[in-house]
């Protein structure tokens, strides 16, 4: 019941969602008044949520859940003969989907911002943009970051 492009969505959510993270990670402190190339780390937010080490553990279990959630529409939507219940019932399930697999990436998103925090502090930046957002300058500390998650292993 769930197609490809319904999956694609999915994805898409989840890939917003790691867009706030990075927004927010960005966030965390404010800037000081004179900001200098030196103080500036950039990081690739999703290069490191990708690289945590749970995150392979966590993409089976979203795929995990998106089978469940698909099969349970599916049985749902045979019971029903109005084509508009059956919408509300897929779009239900969806989200539903949505939000479990929120609950699962929460930690991982949690432990990417604190890794981020550290190295931020070990090489006393001010301020961490996701670098998706950066023409120019800033330090990257992407591979600093997916270390540090390496290490809590």
């Amino acid at each position: 019941m769930f197609s490809k492009k319904a999956l694609l969505l999915t994805m898409a959510a989840l890939v917003l969602a790691l867009a706030v993270a990075g927004a927010a990670f960005a966030a965390t402190k404010p800037a000081p008044a004179k900001v200098g190339a030196s103080t500036v780390g950039v990081i690739d937010i999703d290069e490191v949520t990708m690289s945590h080490p749970r995150m392979k553990d966590a993409r089976q279990q979203m795929a995990k859940l998106a089978q469940q959630k698909e099969n349970e529409a599916k049985t749902a939507a045979d019971r029903e003969k109005d084509t508009a219940k059956k919408a509300q019932i897929m779009q239900t399930k969806r989200m539903e989907l949505v939000q479990e697999q929120q609950k699962l990436m929460e930690p991982i998103f949690k432990d990417c911002q604190q890794a981020v925090r550290e190295v931020a502090a070990k090489k006393k930046l001010e301020l961490v943009l996701n670098k998706a957002f950066v023409l120019v300058g800033g330090i990257d500390i992407t591979q600093d970051v997916i270390q540090q998650l390496a290490k809590k292993k």
